[in-house]
């Protein structure tokens, strides 16, 4: 009961609908109560860097180092939240890339509670190419009829829908810097790519696949992503991929 009443206080701190902040570019994540996102994500990545060191053995030493960081009086949290996007330096957090997961997916918690709370975006309002609930860059996407896209966040889970057939990482629309990648041994998903910016995002064509969070379906097409780096040079975006599967 406590940690719902937490997420509800979440909410974005301004006045107004959010809209006001879509026109301006900037995420609902950006717009919410840093203290309330801080003391739900603090507390939440040491949780999680504890039952990594208990799960897995190989990281244990690591996982154990980051909570006893993570929960020391001193640690720099609204530094790192604010910074989320980009791994911490190695003197600010230990075991960075680790670290970096962990926080992540701690974030999915008030993010996912904003994409749930706010409808998403019209299209005209947001043209910022990156999630308008946590600022996430897309990672996946469902296949709409007429080019139409709608956008999936592997962070928070929120939607929003995009128009025309471009790339939406960098918006390139010529249709030679662009290409698609299936195959079909590797799930029921494939990748299109973009030859300008060098990223890719993964389309589903059918809605039912990813009805909830697309977390399962990326986990089940994971061989896709595997192939196109090893194939075809095409990588989805670094960030989106940080927070969903952890460092090698």
């Amino acid at each position: 009961a406590r940690r719902l009443k937490d997420l509800r206080r979440v909410g974005p701190a301004f006045s107004g609908p959010p809209a006001i902040q879509w026109l301006a570019g900037r995420h609902l994540l950006a717009a919410a109560h840093p203290a309330v996102v801080r003391d739900l994500t603090a507390p939440l990545t040491v949780r999680l860097a504890r039952r990594v060191a208990a799960e897995f053995p190989g990281v244990a030493s690591a996982a154990r180092e980051i909570a006893d960081a993570a929960a020391s009086e001193g640690f720099p949290w609204p530094e790192r939240i604010a910074g989320f996007r980009e791994p911490p330096d190695p003197g600010d957090a230990p075991h960075a890339p680790l670290f970096h997961f962990l926080l992540l997916r701690a974030l999915a918690a008030p993010a996912a509670h904003l994409a749930r709370s706010f409808s998403p975006p019209h299209p005209d309002r947001w043209p910022v190419r990156a999630c308008p609930f946590c600022g996430v860059p897309p990672a996946a996407s469902v296949a709409r009829p007429g080019g139409e896209r709608t956008l999936l966040c592997v962070l928070c889970g929120g939607r929003w829908t995009v128009d025309g057939l471009h790339c939406p990482t960098c918006g390139e629309d010529r249709a030679d810097r662009l290409r698609a990648l299936a195959n079909r041994d590797a799930g029921p998903a494939t990748l299109e790519g973009c030859d300008s910016c060098g990223h890719a995002v993964k389309v589903f064509s059918d809605p039912a696949l990813v009805a909830g969070p697309p977390l399962a379906m990326e986990l089940l097409t994971i061989r896709l992503d595997v192939v196109a780096a090893r194939d075809e040079g095409l990588r989805r975006h670094p960030l989106a991929l940080a927070a969903v599967y952890p460092p090698d």
